[in-house]
């Protein structure tokens, strides 16, 4: 996903691969968490450190591939839980053909937010201490687990050695003052707790390196960092080491060598309340919006935690980032995220404490190992088989639908829309126990042991953060085409059963040859009432469905751990890549274009205006999307020019807040100007664009991806 060189890429999966396979010969007779700890400490202490001359900070921020510390595909999760299920597991097997077909998808592990809280206030010293003192006296598991850990953690306490001891030697030959403090810092933090601002940013670059490494992927965030930075900011200002203009530079420095991760999906959470409303945005929190607007990159994604309280200047800077066009930063409703946390089984103090990972989903910073990315399944394709008696008309492949019925036998659009909320029940129910069947497997083959010593909880119980070691252990499931399932059930509702234009069966055949020699008819499709417009009839099946799908979450009971099943209603990039897999919808699409994204309309469906939009999304119950979810909203890159037109969009974000909204996030970029980086993407290299829960450089994204933006409505200045 990021911009690697590939000869880089292969130097490095090559050097990887020759640890691993050194430290399997060389620990044969260890645990498994403990041979994948000696390679990983192996690998970092044998891995070069690179320092530019420029650099303000030590750390190289990219994708590492891990080779073996997650599970490879779907195909390998099967085969090592038939080893622990043995024929139980044969029931799974058409998951596969879900996955080819786009019905299914899962991307389970990384997506999380270490405690770097912790990490400032302890030390990596601290850190090593507190496990060795836990592991005096222990046997079995849980002494390979504390093996496991010291390994790593010792291996990062050398890194940052290195690095004191690089910037140290090429400070003698350009004598650059930069890299001298680089040294110093390094040279501090490897044994002491971090006593500044410049300390505790230098700490948490390396460990999210490390982390990053271990994950083989992004999505790995920093959690509230306006909050656990602040400390250290309002030391060293008032004892006159740092000034305001000085803390801001380092903010920016830091946030370029986040963004040396392209689309890295780093979030960081910046501002927010507490339990009885207090604000707590402080200078860190403008600090770090007026970064972004400095770097201009996709890196690191932002959210703001909205409140009744939050003051009016970060209320104008956030105006002011969303207009530069960058996507960011998403807004959140404390209130209702809070509450939605709650539900999600996550205890009140922690839930008011809650950060945004990877795209949009909502965590607990160190407390937290969901699988955010653990199920996402495509509400279309449901619809598909069932128009289709079962049969993918992309692939030609067959899944088996809960009910088997002959289209000619449904007499009423309730009848046929009664048996879509029983498909979507059952389908939800299945994909629940197989994701809790394929979790329980991860703390015996797939540990993390330096992400555990990042997670409260783990060392204390001894137990790597796969297997349960920290507070809250859920599991998420979310959903893709959800607006566009809405109104193709309208679209069938109106023209099929009302207007009696055609039967289920001609319906069928006209999806089947892609509107084919059926304008006119494809055109009437698109006309019928859509999601997004303030129009009851298909609103209340978003609320419906919606509904539906949270109580089946709810009511699904967890084999193994404790947690629970958690909702989430974002895409990512899989509305474009499952579309694609989709053939024509009763919607008007036509087969192969993108879906609706997350919570929002189906691209250019929404036509009568940003106020419409947020009261169709209103009439959802947000307060159960533990995992988080997207509302899109994009505007002529015009409008924030005009100090009314920004006071304009605050009251509708505020409005739509009160009425219960969860998030929402805004493009500032206009048509044209997509239209010609399409054409043109070196000279428009860096035009950033929100996607569905992320930003990203619109030139770096899939074409039915950058069609789909550019088909969204863009509301203008009137």
């Amino acid at each position: 996903m990021a911009n690697i060189d590939e000869k880089e890429n292969n130097g490095y999966r090559d050097l990887r691969s020759k640890i691993i396979v050194a430290a399997e010969r060389e620990f044969a007779d260890k645990s498994i968490i403990e041979r994948k700890a000696y390679a990983e400490a192996a690998f970092f202490l044998m891995n070069e450190v690179h320092i530019q001359n420029h650099d303000v900070f030590a750390g190289n921020l990219k994708q590492y591939y891990h080779l073996g510390m997650y599970p490879r595909d779907m195909g390998q999760e099967l085969e090592y839980l038939a080893n622990t299920r043995g024929e139980g597991v044969q029931e799974y097997k058409r998951m596969l053909t879900a996955e080819e077909m786009g019905l299914f998808t899962r991307a389970p592990g990384a997506h999380v937010a270490p405690a770097y809280n912790v990490l400032v206030q302890e030390g990596v010293q601290g850190l090593i201490d507190r496990t060795r003192s836990l592991m005096h006296g222990k046997a079995g598991g849980k002494k390979h687990f504390y093996a496991a850990e010291l390994a790593v953690l010792c291996a990062m306490q050398e890194r940052i050695l290195t690095y004191a001891k690089e910037a140290k030697k090429q400070y003698h030959i350009c004598k650059k003052e930069n890299l001298k403090r680089i040294s110093q810092s390094c040279q501090r933090i490897a044994y002491n707790r971090p006593g500044s601002l410049f300390d505790s940013i230098q700490l948490v670059l390396l460990a999210h390196e490390h982390v990053l490494a271990e994950a083989g992927s992004g999505s790995i965030s920093f959690g509230r960092l306006d909050q656990y930075l602040y400390p250290f900011y309002e030391k060293d200002l008032n004892e006159n080491r740092i000034t305001k203009t000085g803390a801001r530079e380092m903010i920016t420095e830091f946030w370029r060598k986040i963004a040396e991760f392209e689309m890295g999906w780093q979030n960081v959470t910046l501002g927010g309340s507490s339990s009885d409303g207090a604000d707590q945005c402080n200078d860190l929190t403008i600090f770090c919006m007026d970064a972004s607007l400095a770097v201009r990159a996709d890196q690191p994604q932002l959210s703001l935690r909205v409140h009744k309280n939050m003051p009016q200047a970060v209320w104008d800077k956030a105006l002011e980032l969303i207009g530069a066009g960058m996507g960011f930063p998403e807004l959140y409703h404390d209130e209702v995220a809070v509450k939605a946390k709650i539900h999600a089984g996550i205890a009140p103090e922690d839930a008011w404490d809650y950060c945004v990972i990877g795209c949009v989903e909502l965590s607990v910073a160190g407390k937290e190992y969901s699988h955010s990315e653990g199920a996402r399944f495509n509400w279309m394709k449901i619809l598909e088989l069932m128009l289709h008696e079962g049969k993918c008309p992309v692939t030609g492949f067959s899944w088996e639908l809960a009910e088997s019925h002959w289209l000619e036998e449904i007499n009423s659009f309730q009848e046929f829309y009664e048996w879509y909320q029983r498909e979507l029940k059952h389908f939800t129910r299945f994909v629940c126990r197989y994701i809790d069947d394929l979790s329980c497997q991860y703390g015996d083959y797939w540990p993390v042991p330096f992400l555990s010593s990042m997670m409260q909880g783990c060392v204390e119980k001894g137990r790597d953060v796969t297997g349960g070691g920290t507070i809250y252990h859920n599991l998420s499931v979310n959903c893709v085409g959800v607006a566009s399932v809405a109104d193709s059930l309208e679209a069938i509702e109106v023209l099929v059963f009302k207007e009696k234009r055609m039967s289920l069966r001609g319906l069928a055949a006209i999806l089947a040859k892609d509107f084919e020699g059926f304008g006119p008819m494809r055109e009437r499709m698109l006309s019928c009432p859509k999601y997004g417009n303030d129009i009851p009839s298909v609103d209340s099946k978003v609320k419906e469905l919606t509904g539906l799908f949270v109580n089946t979450l709810s009511e699904a009971p967890r084999k193994y751990g404790k947690g629970k099943f958690q909702a989430g209603f974002y895409t990512s990039y899989f509305h474009a890549t499952m579309g694609a897999m989709t053939g024509a919808s009763p919607d008007g699409r036509k087969a192969g274009e993108a879906l609706s994204g997350a919570l929002s309309p189906m691209a250019g469906m929404d036509k009568s205006g940003p106020t419409a939009v947020v009261n169709s999304a209103n009439k959802v119950n947000m307060e159960w999307f533990g995992n988080g979810m997207a509302l899109d909203l994009k505007f002529n890159a015009d409008f924030f020019k005009q100090e009314r037109h920004r006071k304009a969009i605050r009251f509708l974000i505020e409005e739509y807040f009160d009425q219960g909204g969860l998030q929402v996030q805004v493009n500032a970029v206009d048509k044209e100007t997509l239209l010609k980086a399409k054409k043109d993407p070196v000279k428009y290299r860096d035009i950033i664009v929100r996607v569905s829960g992320f930003s990203a450089y619109f030139v770096a994204l899939e074409e039915n991806l950058q069609d789909e933006i550019i088909r969204r409505t863009e509301h203008k200045v009137s």
